[in-house]
């Protein structure tokens, strides 16, 4: 879709009873995600030439160890920023190839709400909770080896 077709789309909210996943409410949210790619992709690039000015050639150590320090929370937020990127480019192709909004290991509708708050959501709520309490297990069970 074009960007300029994308501006000629509104906002969408969803109303009760309504077809799950029209092509309205894919433009929306792949109008979202541009967007927010768009945004992460600004953000980052700002960052960079930030970090590019960063100046190493202060005398004082403190100066040097805060310069260190901010660069070091750059380098995090533009990993993160590159993640979600990541996550949006993979909602997109889905968008693409027909699979979004359907979770990954039910085949289950996410749900409209869920990809409101969550656009790159690959998972319904109950495979998420799923998963979260799997993860939980297994960090318990590594506590618990620990110990002995």
């Amino acid at each position: 879709m074009q960007n300029n077709e994308l501006a000629k789309i509104t906002d969408y909210s969803s109303i009760e009873n309504e077809e799950y996943l029209t092509p309205a409410q894919l433009a929306y949210f792949e109008k979202i995600l541009r967007q927010w790619r768009h945004e992460l992709i600004g953000v980052s690039l700002s960052a960079k030439n930030d970090l590019k000015e960063t100046c190493f050639g202060v005398p004082d150590l403190y100066d040097v160890a805060s310069a260190q320090t901010e660069i070091h929370v750059e380098l995090e937020g533009m990993k993160r920023h590159r993640g979600q990127i990541v996550m949006i480019d993979k909602a997109l192709d889905r968008i693409k190839d027909g699979t979004y909004g359907y979770c990954e290991m039910t085949g289950e509708r996410i749900g409209l709400k869920r990809l409101e708050i969550q656009p790159t959501a690959t998972l319904c709520v109950e495979a998420q909770e799923m998963v979260e309490r799997a993860e939980r297990g297994m960090r318990y069970s590594q506590i618990a080896a620990c110990r002995f």
